[in-house]
């Protein structure tokens, strides 16, 4: 709003009087984050994975229809459990869950998924570094077949020795 400020200047002869103008404007500034900080997590192909974000008004005046949104690699899925928030108080945080998919055919190591925060005023976004692993299954199944074709092996050489 505007205010009006009385000011004087008073010195031995003379008294001089003015008023003076202030004009007090909104800033607007969003941080999105995690609650923790961190910006990577861990997951699976085709398994979900949850992350919860922090979206702090650091403004002085509150921000309506912040809608969230993700860019993420071909065939992933992104979803909020809010996906627009109606409204941030000035100096308050929300936290929405964001619930990540990567592809079936995601190859193990890490992968960046983005995710933003915006209004009609202000917008801010975070990248996440999305670490896909293995499962170990594929791993475990592996070594039985190598076990198993070194026991064929052996078995072979045992049984038919040298001829």
């Amino acid at each position: 709003g505007q205010y009006t400020i009385p000011c004087s200047a008073v010195s031995a002869g003379e008294t001089l009087d003015m008023e003076l103008s202030v004009t007090v404007t909104e800033s607007y500034s969003l941080d999105l984050s995690t609650p923790n900080g961190l910006l990577s997590f861990s997951t699976h192909a085709n398994e979900e994975s949850d992350v919860t974000l922090s979206i702090t008004n650091n403004s002085n005046v509150a921000i309506q229809n912040v809608n969230l949104t993700s860019s993420a690699p071909t065939d992933w899925n992104v979803s909020f459990d809010t996906p627009t928030i109606d409204v941030i108080e000035a100096g308050a945080t929300v936290e929405v869950t964001a619930h990540v998919t990567p592809s079936d055919q995601a190859l193990t190591g890490d992968y960046v998924v983005t995710m933003a925060a915006n209004a009609s005023q202000v917008s801010d976004s975070a990248e996440f570094r999305v670490a896909v692993e293995t499962s170990m299954v594929w791993g475990f199944v592996a070594v039985v077949v190598i076990v198993a074709l070194l026991a064929g092996i052996g078995y072979v050489f045992r049984k038919y020795g040298r001829r």
